[in-house]
């Protein structure tokens, strides 16, 4: 956790830009309550939360 907080706060723009993902992820999947089971709001909803995830987890095998 240590390795990923110290990239996260040299490379801001990209802190910036996961969290987006990852918000961008979490807003798809909860617009399905409101337009029922759409196809496009749940692809698009896994899509941005799993490249939120992958955006987490490369950090740790980053080259500093």
């Amino acid at each position: 956790m240590e390795k990923i907080n110290k990239y996260f706060a040299e490379h801001v723009n990209y802190n910036s830009l996961v969290h987006v993902f990852v918000g961008l992820g979490i807003a798809w999947l909860l617009s399905l309550i409101w337009q029922g089971c759409s196809v496009i709001s749940l692809v698009l909803g896994i899509v941005f939360l799993v490249a939120g995830i992958i955006g987490h987890i490369y950090p740790l095998f980053a080259k500093q």
